[in-house]
């Protein structure tokens, strides 16, 4: 399937950037700082990101019941937790991959459902935001780079609730070549984020995400201190937040590089934390979230295959 080859391709590009950046930072220094790590942290970590998913789920299956999605909640579960494999796609944007399960399922069309990995991603992107205004004065172009995000925030925000233009650009779709057969999806994708980001959901899925992304945050916070570099909670959600953005405002694939450049750099920069444990704490910090998400993804899928492989009547007698 095409996620395996993307999802190699991701895994080779992130073991070509470690090795660089381990080259550049010394084995030494890293395999010094591992040496010392109080590993007994590290399940706790694990457990943090498991509650991240959890909680995040909590959305999926609340987006679902707004696109009047009926759906056994065991069932939800297994389409989320497997679509964790597209973890390391650039903005996590191949979690698409669960509508195309969540059809298989129980017919729903993808253009039906796409739009709530969409929502995700949208609200997910505005909890970081919010969580990296903590530490906005803590970088010199800070201000800047908010601005952006907020800007990307209220930009989208604008052109999804303005329906009379929406309807009328789709309109315009019609008459083009190759897009006017498509408009009817295209339609229906529109109706389903126009009702997923209207500002009660939009401020309840947000809430949701700045308490799963948190749990993030707490393990990057744990594995810092499991170092001997501890640093107050606040510019531990900051640093984490931000590097979570510019990891997918730059659209690499799972945010590596830039996610891993920002994390361990404002650790050396602003807390002058050992270039060694900035480079253990980062590659511990992503193995738990980033690598972890794709190990449980896989697994659920590999749990789920005769599941997504039965037919909606079969589900419906059978569950």
């Amino acid at each position: 399937m095409a996620f395996k080859k993307n999802l190699f391709i991701t895994i080779a590009v992130a073991a070509v950037f470690y090795l660089a950046a381990s080259a550049w930072m010394g084995w030494e220094r890293i395999l010094t700082a591992l040496s010392r790590f109080h590993w007994w942290i590290l399940p706790f970590c694990l457990l943090l990101s498991l509650a991240n998913y959890i909680v995040r789920f909590t959305k999926w299956h609340y987006y679902l019941s707004l696109l009047n999605i009926s759906l056994d909640r065991r069932i939800s579960l297994r389409i989320f937790l497997s679509g964790l494999v597209m973890s390391a796609t650039p903005g996590k944007f191949g979690e698409v991959f669960k509508s195309y399960l969540l059809k298989n399922v129980n017919g729903v069309p993808m253009s039906r459902s796409a739009p709530v990995v969409l929502a995700e991603r949208f609200t997910d992107f505005t909890a970081l935001f919010v969580m990296s205004l903590l530490g906005v004065t803590l970088l010199p172009n800070g201000f800047t780079v908010f601005a952006v995000s907020l800007g990307i925030i209220v930009l989208i925000l604008v052109l999804a609730m303005w329906k009379s233009a929406a309807e009328k650009i789709i309109a315009c779709l019609q008459g083009m070549p190759m897009v006017g057969k498509h408009t009817d999806k295209i339609r229906a994708a529109y109706e389903s984020i126009y009702r997923l980001i209207a500002p009660g959901p939009l401020a309840w899925a947000t809430i949701i995400s700045i308490a799963s992304w948190f749990c993030e945050c707490i393990a990057f916070y744990l594995v810092l201190w499991g170092f001997g570099s501890p640093l107050p909670m606040l510019p531990a959600t900051f640093i984490y937040a931000f590097a979570t953005i510019l990891g997918a405002l730059l659209m690499t694939p799972g945010g590596i590089g830039p996610t891993e450049g920002a994390i361990g750099g404002l650790l050396i920069l602003l807390y002058s934390v050992p270039e060694g444990i900035a480079a253990s704490a980062t590659l511990l910090i992503r193995v738990c979230t980033l690598w972890f998400a794709v190990a449980v993804g896989l697994l659920a899928l590999a749990l789920s295959a005769e599941v997504f492989n039965r037919s909606p009547e079969d589900l419906e007698v059978r569950e």
